[in-house]
């Protein structure tokens, strides 16, 4: 995903609140998949020193409604999936709405704090 039109069309679902399919090859798993997530964020990355100029890859990142990452148990769910844009083969806009409320209330523990 390296088109100026496929950014935009990102960005106009996050600012539209619909959900997107996304497919996408994960490093862990070797392999594509596809996930339904909601877009919350675009930007470049920054090393972990702060710097952009020394990493500088874009990055789209996702709330996974679906995702279990690798070493959880099964009743773990680890919900932000936070990509490459080179990593990203296509990304569609579904006709479905998220609430922003509904990610923030899903990180939230039982004994109410939030971890995010």
């Amino acid at each position: 995903m390296n088109t100026k039109s496929a950014k935009k069309e990102f960005v106009d679902a996050i600012r539209d609140k619909k959900r997107v399919k996304v497919i996408f090859y994960s490093q862990e798993e070797k392999r594509f998949l596809v996930r339904v997530c909601a877009p919350i964020d675009y930007g470049m990355d920054a090393s972990v020193s702060g710097d952009i100029s020394a990493n500088g890859a874009e990055r789209l990142n996702f709330w996974d409604y679906e995702g279990q990452k690798e070493g959880q148990s099964t009743g773990q769910t680890a919900h932000t999936l936070s990509l490459r844009a080179d990593q990203v083969r296509s990304m569609n806009v579904l006709d479905e709405f998220f609430d922003p409320s509904e990610l923030v209330a899903a990180s939230t523990s039982t004994t109410g704090r939030s971890y995010s």
